[in-house]
């Protein structure tokens, strides 16, 4: 096992988990936390599938001409998507996750 502490990982405005920082060639763990009335990007790169959670406020969610509104406790898949946006529409910070990893066959780093 090995331990992390997430916010010790910040890159490009969020904090990242992955081969960097625990030695995982294959899958990674993305933290954000977005103000209300702000939006975070959601990019997946090539070769990768992420799964979103919201821990914690309201996420309108929008992906390849698809939206929906998660809670706190709810997510999505998001497979190989494409580019998106997650917006906090309501009063409160929105934090949320995305696990992903290599699918396989594709590019590993």
């Amino acid at each position: 096992m090995k331990t992390f502490t997430i916010k010790d990982h910040p890159r490009g405005g969020e904090y990242i988990v992955g081969p960097t920082a625990v030695g995982s060639r294959t899958t990674y763990l993305v933290y954000n936390e977005v103000a209300p009335g702000r939006s975070a990007a959601l990019k997946s790169a090539a070769g990768h599938e992420e799964i979103l959670l919201v821990v914690a406020g309201r996420a309108r969610v929008v992906l390849g001409g698809a939206e929906t509104v998660l809670e706190a406790g709810q997510g999505a898949f998001l497979g190989e998507a494409p580019d998106g946006v997650l917006y906090a529409d309501g009063e409160e910070r929105v934090r949320f996750v995305c696990a992903g990893g290599h699918v396989p066959g594709a590019h590993h780093h």
